[in-house]
């Protein structure tokens, strides 16, 4: 059984086994749906809008807007800087953890239900549990951002947990990293999709040019794919030939 809808900019799909009630998947959207209406950048009246133009005292706004804020305070300490949700005139901006957090909220939802074997996806991210409906491990296909006409620069294999990837999408804005050449797509597996989304976002807006604090991270894989088609990948990633 599927479900999709158009939120925070992009497409959200939940994959649960047939027989879920409607209700728990109307749950899981609502969610999304409230998490938008607080942390929208699009939208005038949501707090973190109202936060950053300094209408809405940190301090007032409602508790997940605090928690957000916190966690990428940690974030950005824990990265160095190179996660950040402000900068210089830049609004304020969490989307990079938001996302991914409201799915592993979400996911939450899902199993208070009783089910264990399900799949959210966030656009390119995701967050698996259990088994597929095949009853093999989750396959996850990561696409190589400079060529269209390839099908899949590779596929991972997934027992269950986050799979964030950060890329430059066919809009040409090369990253440069400091070993073998343009570093083009980031993809971080860990058991947060929050987490999992703000490292890739890090990581990529860094051209993977310092990788040290991935040290802080222990239960997070790493791939990186650069333009030629190279990949570097730590043991944390299972990939399917």
């Amino acid at each position: 059984m599927e479900a999709t809808r158009p939120l925070m900019g992009t497409v959200f799909r939940v994959t649960v086994p047939d027989g879920t009630s409607d209700q728990t998947v109307d749950e899981v959207f609502a969610w999304l749906e409230h998490v938008e209406a607080d942390f929208s950048t699009f939208r005038t009246d949501s707090a973190i809008s109202r936060i950053g133009r300094g209408e809405l005292a940190r301090d007032d706004a409602p508790p997940e807007v605090l928690h957000v804020l916190a966690r990428c305070d940690e974030l950005e300490e824990a990265t160095g800087g190179r996660f950040r949700v402000r900068g210089g005139p830049a609004p304020l901006d969490p989307s990079g953890f938001v996302k991914g957090w409201s799915v592993d909220e979400a996911a939450l939802i899902v199993r208070s239900a009783g089910i264990d074997d399900f799949a959210i996806y966030a656009g390119g991210d995701i967050l698996c549990a259990g088994q597929p409906p095949d009853g093999d491990r989750w396959r996850i296909g990561i696409r190589h951002p400079e060529r269209p006409d390839q099908n899949l620069a590779t596929v991972l294999a997934v027992e269950g947990g986050a799979v964030a990837t950060s890329a430059a999408y066919y809009r040409g804005n090369h990253i440069r990293g400091s070993r073998d050449g343009v570093v083009v797509s980031v993809t971080v597996t860990g058991p947060s999709l929050g987490v999992a989304d703000a490292l890739a976002t890090a990581i990529f807006s860094d051209g993977a040019e310092s990788l040290e604090f991935m040290d802080r991270f222990p239960e997070y894989g790493l791939l990186l794919l650069d333009a030629d088609g190279t990949m570097r990948k730590t043991p944390h990633i299972v990939t399917i030939p």
